[in-house]
């Protein structure tokens, strides 16, 4: 039981992080570089010599901020699964919450989600120099951390911190040029044209002097 709850609870919490980073990130070297090394100044300065065009700021601060969460998420788990779901103890048998492990990597996914969502907010805010978005991301960030004080009663804060999430991730979106329009593009799996051509009766002859 203790293995079933180690890979079921790691699932949970790095599942959406991995599916994130193989469908958005583990294509573009850059993109992996500033994932992993963070060497986002040297990737810039050698795709420019190049003359590629480098990572915009947006996927910058989005690669950014899931490699942050990712992070985040190693640090506020990896004990537990450790110490606790390998082992041969059993969570509950002295009157705890028997929801702890489950709980727990619910809370380090969304977790992930939040600094990935905050790194493009927080981009956004310095870059035009909005201190209100800067405020809110902060405050935010005191929020989901003060609602985890729900604590022995683990699974009560899911609910608030899930609707914060959902909340913050509609703002990440929006802030990073989302719109409706686009999902429902990108649901319909339908690409446009790379290149417009020019029909020949929209050509003009130049006038004889």
């Amino acid at each position: 039981m203790g293995a079933a709850a180690f890979f079921g609870c790691a699932a949970i919490a790095f599942g959406p992080a991995a599916a994130l980073v193989l469908l958005t990130v583990a294509a573009e070297p850059l993109r992996v570089l500033v994932l992993v090394a963070g060497k986002a100044d040297e990737g810039l300065a050698t795709l420019s010599e190049d003359g590629r065009s480098p990572i915009s700021l947006r996927q910058m601060a989005y690669v950014s901020g899931l490699s942050f969460g990712i992070i985040s998420g190693i640090f506020s788990i990896v004990n537990i699964l450790a110490d606790d779901s390998s082992g041969p103890g059993t969570v509950g048998i002295h009157g705890d919450s028997p929801y702890y492990f489950i709980t727990s990597a619910f809370l380090t996914m969304a977790l992930v989600l939040f600094h990935t969502f905050w790194g493009v907010i927080f981009f956004d805010a310095c870059e035009r120099r909005h201190a209100g978005g800067l405020g809110l991301v902060v405050g935010g960030h005191l929020l989901a951390s003060g609602l985890t004080f729900l604590n022995p009663w683990y699974e009560a804060s899911l609910g608030p911190i899930f609707i914060l999430t959902l909340c913050t991730g509609l703002w990440a979106f929006r802030t990073a040029g989302g719109s409706f329009r686009n999902i429902l593009k990108c649901l319909s799996c339908k690409q446009e044209p790379e290149g417009r051509v020019m029909l020949y009766s929209a050509l003009q002859v130049p006038p004889k002097e």
